[in-house]
């Protein structure tokens, strides 16, 4: 009896003395949001040029946030078609991608094909035409040259879908639109066995694109516009639903799996992949330096110190809101939210 309860005391005092301490909280990092840019809708994707924050704020459409002093430049709910009497209206966007040299604006509303639209005119929004096809789940696109550019696609039907399209003056009935001019279409797609569902590329060496159930696959470029070349196929856990490419390797958001970070030298030898955050359910990362952000939709965002990829380090998790994606700015990293989006600061 003497000795269960020495070791009872004893436990007590272990407990007394070392019971608040967290150990794993002395490295967390901090937030504070800085701003809310209320988008009215869901703020469901944006693209960053520069100090202009491109919103696809679902029923609300199109707008554009000035970064720097933090206010709407323009609310496009609704936009022109050529030879229209009346304006058409937004229903529910959530992709959206920009080419600044051409002044085009792509977006894609659920489960519709992509629409291109000129914002040359300040203050409206000019309709082309519809390129792709209704089960584009993500896209990126660069400028060629002026009047034309390059485009890759993650087609959940067919596979990687690109091409180089070409501003023509004279289409259909006479109106202007953009289509390819090459590859020619039937060799603008490339199959897969699995259902893309993001893409990436840096417009240089390669594209990498996640495929479902069957992982991620790397493909070369030589340069931009040419044939992509399949490397090879990484397997992960759970569905691969959104890829960030970087220098070294890709990061895979893995929904109810986590995320991973693949080396390059992966997809061509020895399969390699390091899992992180296990325990959470991710739709995108964005990554700068070492800061890894995770977007995890009702549980708003958790931060990683990437320094070394090959073993992340979690640094906390911030209920900011239902969470789509999030993208850097500066020093900024701004979350696309169900309330709008989030400027935050991250105190490291």
């Amino acid at each position: 009896m003497i000795t269960i309860k020495q070791s009872t005391l004893s436990l007590i005092m272990f407990i007394s003395l070392f019971g608040c301490i967290d150990p794993s909280s002395e490295d967390l990092w901090s937030i504070s949001i800085d701003n809310t840019l209320e988008t009215n809708s869901f703020a469901r994707n944006v693209t960053v040029v520069q100090d202009t924050a491109f919103v696809a704020a679902g029923q609300s459409g199109i707008q554009l946030w000035n970064l720097r002093d933090q206010y709407l430049i323009n609310d496009f709910q609704e936009y022109w078609v050529p030879g229209g009497t009346n304006p058409d209206n937004f229903n529910d966007l959530s992709l959206i991608e920009v080419d600044t040299l051409n002044k085009l604006i792509f977006v894609s509303e659920t489960n519709q094909n992509v629409m291109i639209f000129s914002y040359q005119q300040n203050d409206t929004l000019i309709y082309f035409n519809d390129i792709l096809s209704s089960r584009t789940k993500d896209l990126i696109s660069f400028p060629s040259d002026s009047g034309s550019f390059v485009m890759y696609a993650a087609d959940n039907d067919d596979g990687m879908k690109w091409s180089i399209f070409t501003f023509y003056d004279d289409c259909a009935f006479g109106f202007p639109c953009y289509k390819p001019s090459f590859p020619a279409i039937n060799a603008a797609e490339i199959s897969t066995p699995g259902s893309p569902q993001g893409i990436d590329s840096d417009g240089n060496n390669y594209v990498v694109m996640a495929v479902d159930q069957l992982g991620v696959e790397l493909f070369s470029i030589d340069s931009l516009g040419a044939f992509p070349s399949l490397v090879g196929r990484v397997d992960t856990e759970g569905n691969a639903e959104k890829v960030t490419l970087m220098t070294d390797g890709v990061y895979v958001a893995c929904d109810d799996a986590g995320a991973a970070f693949i080396p390059i030298e992966s997809f061509s030898s020895d399969n390699i992949i390091y899992r992180f955050a296990e325990d959470l359910t991710v739709d995108h990362i964005a990554i700068k330096g070492n800061i890894a952000s995770l977007t995890l939709g009702s549980k708003g965002i958790a931060l990683y110190d990437v320094s070394d990829p090959t073993s992340p380090t979690e640094k906390g998790i911030f209920p900011v809101g239902y969470s789509y994606r999030s993208v850097f700015w500066e020093d900024k990293l701004l979350v696309c939210t169900r309330e709008g989006l989030r400027v935050l600061t991250i105190e490291q």
